[in-house]
């Protein structure tokens, strides 16, 4: 099977003929190390390459900026982006730095407010670069933001607290101008060869979800579903990326047209065995490599057995993804980050022929 043909047979929960290997590749010494160069920014080229050097099966490549587009610097590493969000440059962060300043508060900020426009020229460039580097037959795997991490994004989580108290409805049109934009970068990077869309919508930290039940029914989950069915229309597979412990959402995610979640925190209760059991033959399970002590802490030995461990859990039957439970940040040395994914290769390259 090629890279992609793989990948995707994990995603519609078939057994490949080894288990897919993925991850997000946020480490600039990581690309040092495989490809010889580090980049500025992320960009489709040098993620495939990077991809391609740790014989992952499908890489990230984000709908991004139009043609010509720079960030409006403010002060020394502090720059304010296109839909008006102002962030803090941070190294360690890369390449996606921490927003400091929101421009929704109110409803009057929200009245003057003119949202990014998705289809100037130019924002498919990455996919388009990734899709020419693409000697391997990877799997492209665009990306876009749910409702919820726009309006994070927009807002400030503080904000969405009050109003979802004060007033519902500006979340819903928060949420509304998110939607408009993504469904259009979603039908964009599918035309530019993305074969999946990766969703990112966060909804719980480390120790429970940010909501109610009741709340996320009512208000979250409903714009996600809009955004899910759209993307799904499109005729690719939606893979949803969701941090923290998000147990109590899972049941109605599931009853959702994704195909699959992503990342299944360990330090966030998320137990792949209680996974597999429960949501294996509904949905492709991808990552719970623990990337806040094993990966970055650990010996490769104890890297390696839980690489073992977690395709041991997972992999039979199939609707099994290797990657970390978050991502191969800075923190993590790259001597863990080879181990991790040679461990995958041999392991996971003969565990169907085993079992």
């Amino acid at each position: 099977m090629t890279p992609r043909e793989r990948f995707l047979a994990a995603l519609d929960l078939q057994q490949p003929d080894r288990v897919p290997m993925f991850d997000f590749l946020f480490q600039q010494p990581l690309y040092e190390a495989l490809i010889g160069r580090r980049p500025e920014h992320y960009n489709g080229r040098d993620a495939v390459a990077c991809a391609l050097a740790l014989n992952h099966d499908g890489v990230w490549l984000p709908f991004g900026g139009f043609s010509g587009y720079r960030p409006k610097f403010l002060r020394d590493r502090v720059y304010q982006d296109e839909w008006g969000t102002v962030y803090q440059k941070d190294p360690a962060s890369w390449p996606i730095d921490a927003p400091i300043e929101y421009p929704i508060r109110t409803r009057a900020d929200l009245k003057g407010y003119v949202p990014p426009d998705p289809t100037l020229p130019g924002r498919d460039a990455e996919i388009v670069a990734a899709r020419g580097a693409n000697t391997g037959d990877l799997a492209l795997l665009g990306g876009v933001q749910g409702p919820l991490t726009t309006a994070w994004l927009l807002m400030g989580y503080e904000n969405i607290c009050y109003a979802l108290h004060d007033d519902p409805g500006l979340l819903t049109e928060v949420f509304r101008l998110s939607n408009e934009f993504f469904m259009e970068a979603a039908k964009r990077s599918v035309a530019a060869g993305c074969v999946g869309m990766w969703v990112s919508e966060d909804l719980g930290d480390s120790h429970r979800g940010f909501f109610r039940l009741e709340q996320y029914r009512r208000h979250v989950l409903p714009p996600f579903v809009e955004l899910v069915d759209e993307v799904a229309r499109l005729g690719v597979p939606v893979l949803l990326h969701s941090c923290g412990c998000i147990s109590a959402f899972l049941e109605d995610l599931a009853g959702t047209k994704i195909r699959s979640i992503h990342p299944m925190q360990r330090t966030a209760k998320m137990d792949l065995r209680a996974m597999k059991e429960r949501y294996g033959r509904r949905l492709c399970l991808i990552g719970n490599i623990d990337s806040s002590r094993t990966l970055p802490y650990g010996t490769p030995a104890e890297v390696a057995a839980e690489v073992r461990e977690a395709i041991d859990i997972a992999a039979p039957g199939g609707g099994y993804i290797l990657a970390s439970d978050h991502s191969l940040h800075d923190g993590i040395p790259i001597e863990n980050i080879r181990e991790m994914f040679r461990t995958g290769l041999e392991y996971g390259g003969s565990f169907y022929r085993r079992t």
